[in-house]
């Protein structure tokens, strides 16, 4: 994703933050990545999963998907459970 998209979904109207938001989405991918395996990242869900999770880093710093809100790791987990299953699907079918 581009940064920008993701300053605009932050709210973020500067750029002092730049390196540590981008630091984000690299650590938002590879969670994602190592949760699910591989994964379409065209896919609106990802995108989404992947800003929930850049979302909860930047706001509270907590370095941890585990440290997110209730809401949001309910939204995570749920998101990655769907991706989980497809991916299975797909290898199933392979």
């Amino acid at each position: 994703m581009e940064l920008e998209f993701i300053k605009t979904f932050l709210k973020v109207d500067f750029d002092d933050d730049d390196r540590i938001i981008a630091l984000m989405a690299d650590v938002a991918e590879q969670y994602i990545t190592a949760a699910v395996g591989s994964c379409n990242y065209e896919d609106a869900r990802v995108r989404i999963l992947a800003l929930v999770i850049i979302t909860e880093l930047y706001e509270k710093r907590s370095y941890s998907v585990e440290k997110a809100g209730a809401k949001a790791q309910y939204t995570i987990r749920s998101i990655i459970a769907q991706l989980q299953a497809e991916q299975e699907m797909m290898e199933d079918d392979a």
